[in-house]
């Protein structure tokens, strides 16, 4: 049965939606979206991890059908934060993470804050901060939102995300999924909160204390947050392990779901003895 859409209101008022599905004897996982998405870009990952692993999936702010509050921007640190209270409010102890872009940074900031509370994590194009040339592409990104709306903000980010076959191959679908997820009946406020939100983001001072095991992937095709970038991240946390995924540009859960399921259970077999028994 497909699991129905829920709704957790934090100490702010603020509403978030979010879906518990998979394993109730399994261990958790949290799911953390990138920027301008939503639960749905999970859906290719889920069947594969949802035998094994009670699964958690939300929408931060500004997503999908969370409330997107007037007042912003959405700071990163914010939503991790408003991420641990969920938690708390859904009893998720010590999860796995799992993370995106953005997702990858709240994941970081949720890592380093509290290093006890955390089983171990898998990121993806996870960057310690957002430099200058990052936050360049944010703020244009948000100019075309503003001039042009959603699919001019498509067209100004697409050739940095996806993997060029995969982006060839699926460019239509990928830009009508983008213009319903960031579309007319979404308040652009709130995308617009999500950009600017990540302006300035640095962990750099803080990635020392993270002691959970930690995966992290980037896809050799990424333009967006290339693997150069990446690998700054790897070589601030001493236990983590670095992987360039050949063929695959910024969104390996979405370009390649099968692969990056088969990535994520292998690490946490390794990390976690008898997990699957």
């Amino acid at each position: 049965m497909r699991a129905q859409p829920t709704f957790a209101t934090l100490a702010s008022g603020v509403k978030l939606h979010y879906r518990v599905q998979g394993n109730p004897e399994g261990p958790w996982m949290v799911l953390l979206n990138g920027l301008l998405s939503d639960t749905t870009m999970w859906a290719g990952v889920l069947p594969g991890l949802t035998d094994h692993f009670r699964v958690l999936t939300f929408d931060s702010r500004g997503q999908g059908r969370s409330d997107a509050p007037l007042e912003g921007p959405y700071a990163t640190a914010l939503l991790a934060e408003e991420a641990w209270e969920l938690f708390q409010v859904l009893g998720v102890v010590r999860p796995w993470l799992v993370g995106l872009s953005n997702g990858s940074a709240m994941s970081l900031e949720l890592l380093s804050g509290r290093p006890d509370a955390f089983a171990g994590a898998v990121l993806t194009s996870a960057m310690p901060c957002f430099d200058f040339a990052l936050n360049l592409k944010a703020e244009h990104w948000a100019h075309c939102l503003e001039v042009g709306g959603p699919l001019m903000q498509f067209d100004a980010v697409a050739p940095f995300l996806w993997g060029d076959s995969f982006l060839e191959a699926r460019h239509g679908v990928l830009r009508a999924y983008h213009q319903v997820v960031t579309g007319a009946d979404r308040p652009q406020h709130g995308n617009l909160h999500q950009i600017r939100g990540t302006k300035g983001w640095d962990i750099r001072d803080r990635l020392g204390r993270i002691e959970a095991p930690l995966l992290l992937l980037c896809g050799a095709e990424d333009l967006l947050t290339p693997p150069w970038k990446c690998l700054e991240t790897a070589r601030r946390i001493s236990h983590s392990r670095f992987e360039v995924i050949q063929g695959i540009g910024h969104a390996f859960p979405v370009e390649a779901p099968k692969r990056f399921v088969a990535r994520v259970r292998e690490f946490i077999s390794e990390a976690a003895p008898g997990f699957g028994r």
